[in-house]
């Protein structure tokens, strides 16, 4: 789990946050040692930090943060 040292969120958040974060990785095929998987993961926190949790939209901004 990405994000098992982010304990400024609650669990709901955390699934949302997994969700994205699982969903980017498929999409783009990353394996869990690709140095882009810590980069995806910063961007997920940063943007569940400003207040997002849908799924689809983390998902969406975290390629866009990402390209």
């Amino acid at each position: 789990m990405p994000f098992r040292n982010y304990s400024q969120f609650d669990s709901a958040a955390l699934d949302v946050m997994t969700a994205a974060y699982d969903a980017v990785v498929a999409r783009l095929q990353l394996k869990n040692d690709d140095p882009l998987t810590g980069k995806l993961a910063a961007k997920i926190a940063n943007l569940a930090a400003e207040g997002e949790r849908d799924v689809g939209k983390l998902t969406e901004q975290a390629l866009l943060g990402l390209k």
